[in-house]
This record gives structure tokens, sequence and C-alpha cells, in this order.
């Protein structure tokens, strides 16, 4: 699957695939900060964050690397204003890059 074909037109072909197991693993994680990964079909481990409180994931609680604290979804929502959830969406991806 190393291909790098997008996702979207592989969903239907991987689920097919993957094993009871293998599904089982990919509903919980790896550890804290990770998902488990399925090498035989290319489906990497991917690390997770607590998303509104910024791109973390390093460590236990309170010992992690601080970050922004980004409103949560709903509080975003109640604003009614895409522009600033977007300007938002894109401090959390550059801070996720840094």
């Amino acid at each position: 699957m190393g291909d790098h074909q997008p996702v979207t037109g592989r969903i239907d072909e991987l689920l097919a695939e993957l094993t009871l197991a293998e599904k089982v693993a990919l509903m919980g994680g790896r550890d804290l900060w990770s998902v488990q990964s399925v090498e035989r079909l290319g489906i990497p481990s991917l690390k997770v964050t607590d998303g509104p409180n910024g791109a973390r994931g390093m460590g236990l609680l309170g010992t992690g690397i601080p970050s922004l604290c980004i409103p949560s979804g709903t509080a975003l929502g109640a604003t009614w204003n895409p522009g600033l959830v977007e300007e938002l969406g894109g401090v959390l991806a550059a801070e996720t890059r840094a």
C-alpha cells in the first residue's frame, strides 16, 4: 500500500482486508498517545493529541510539553464564526508541525 493513493479511494478495500483482530486493535490505543498500526496493509501508527488543549501528548498528565489551550469545538461553534474556526484550525496545525 505504499503507492500513496488517496485514502478515501481505498477505505472499502482496506476494511475488507482487515482481520477482525486488526479491526478490534484499531479501536483502542497502543499506548497513551498513539494508535495501533497494521504494517501488512501500510496503516501506520498515528500519534493522537488532546486537540482542544493543543498539540501535546508527551508523557503522563502534567508532565507533557506545554501547548496552547484552544477552545473546544462546541465553544467555537457557539461563536457562529467559520473564519475564526478556520483560523484556529491553522493555529493548531502549525503547533502540531512544530
